[in-house]
C-alpha cells in the first residue's frame, strides 16, 4: 500500500481551517456605529458637568462593557454625553447588534455606582437620544425654612420625574413641595400612588360610618400596590396621633396596615374597619400611606 504523504495532509487540514474561518467571517460582520447622544441629570433635575465625575458604560447581558464615555459639560442643546456603541451582524463580546438591550450603568470615581434604563441599540450610522437620570438614596432637606429632612429613594424620583415632564415642569424634585396645592406633599402622594400635580387625586377617606359599640367603617380609594394604614386621636385639640389597628374584613385579625391590592395597575375603592377606642365619646381618624 502507498504511504499519504503527511505534508499533503496538513495542508488540506490548513486549508479546511481555513474555509471554516473564513464561512465564520462572513456570518459575523462590522456594520458600523450607533450613537447614543445624552442628558444625565442628578436627582434634583440639574443637568451633570464634567465636575460630576460620572461615567456611562453600555454593559451587554454578560456582563462586557461595550462603549463607555465620561460625562461632559453640557453642550447648548443640553446633551452631556455620547456613547459610539460598535455594531456587528451578530452580537459579540466586544459588538452589540441592532435592537439589542444594553444595561446602562452609571460609575462615579468614588466608587458608588448605579444601573438604570436600559438602552435600545439602534441602526448603524444613525443618532437616538435618551435622558438619564442619576440617583440614589438621598438625604433631601426641605428648602422652605423649616430644616425637615428626608430619606428619599431613587423610586421616588424615578416616578416623579415622568410626571414632571408630562406637565412641562421644571426644577427640583422637592419630596416637600406640593406641586398642585392639595394640602399632600409630592412624597406623601408618591406613597399613597396618587398624581401629585392634579389637586382632584389626593388620599381621602369618602366615606365613614361610626359606632360605639361596633366598628368604625373607612372607605378610600387606593391604588395597587400601595400599602394604607390608619392613625387615631381622641381629640383635634393638641391631638396626639397613634397608630389604629384596622381589619380587612369584620370578622378578620388586626393588622397594623392593609394592602388592598398587590396589583400596581388596580384601582378602586377599599373598606377597611376600625375597633373604636374604649370609652372614648369622640375619636378622630387620618389615612395614611405607608
Amino acid at each position: 500500500m502507498k504511504r499519504h504523504n503527511p505534508t499533503l495532509v496538513v495542508l488540506v487540514a490548513a486549508f479546511a481551517a481555513m474555509t471554516a474561518a473564513g464561512a465564520a467571517a462572513a456570518a459575523n460582520f462590522p456594520i458600523g456605529t450607533h450613537l447614543v447622544k445624552g442628558t444625565l441629570k442628578d436627582w434634583q433635575n440639574k443637568v451633570l458637568t464634567s465636575s460630576a465625575a460620572v461615567t456611562i458604560q453600555a454593559v451587554a447581558t454578560n456582563g462586557t462593557v461595550i462603549a463607555s464615555t465620561k460625562v461632559a459639560n453640557p453642550t447648548e442643546d443640553g446633551y452631556n454625553f455620547l456613547l459610539q456603541i460598535p455594531l456587528s451582524s451578530t452580537a459579540t463580546d466586544s459588538t452589540a447588534a441592532v435592537d439589542d438591550e444594553l444595561n446602562c450603568v452609571l460609575a462615579q470615581d468614588s466608587g458608588l455606582s448605579l444601573a438604570v434604563s436600559p438602552i435600545k441599540v439602534g441602526e448603524a450610522n444613525t443618532v437616538s437620544t435618551v435622558a438619564l437620570a442619576y440617583v440614589n438614596m438621598k438625604d433631601y432637606t426641605s428648602t422652605n425654612g423649616t430644616g425637615t429632612t428626608a430619606s428619599v429613594p431613587a423610586e421616588y424620583v424615578d416616578t416623579i420625574a415622568p410626571w414632571m415632564e408630562a406637565y412641562e415642569i421644571e426644577g427640583d424634585y422637592d419630596p416637600f413641595a406640593d406641586y398642585d396645592n392639595d394640602g399632600a406633599s409630592n412624597y406623601d402622594e408618591y406613597r399613597a400612588g396618587t398624581n401629585p400635580f392634579d389637586d382632584t387625586d389626593r388620599l381621602a377617606i369618602t366615606a365613614y360610618t361610626a359606632s360605639q359599640n361596633a366598628l368604625h367603617t373607612l372607605s378610600f380609594e387606593y391604588a395597587g400596590g400601595h400599602v394604607y394604614g390608619v392613625e387615631t386621636t381622641l381629640s383635634l385639640t393638641n391631638p396626639e396621633w397613634a397608630l389604629q389597628k384596622v381589619k380587612k374584613t369584620e370578622t378578620d385579625a388586626e393588622h397594623e396596615q392593609v394592602m388592598p391590592s398587590a396589583d400596581e395597575d388596580d384601582v378602586g375603592v377599599a373598606t377597611i374597619y376600625v375597633v373604636p377606642a374604649e370609652g372614648a365619646k369622640s375619636q378622630f381618624f387620618k389615612l395614611e400611606a405607608k
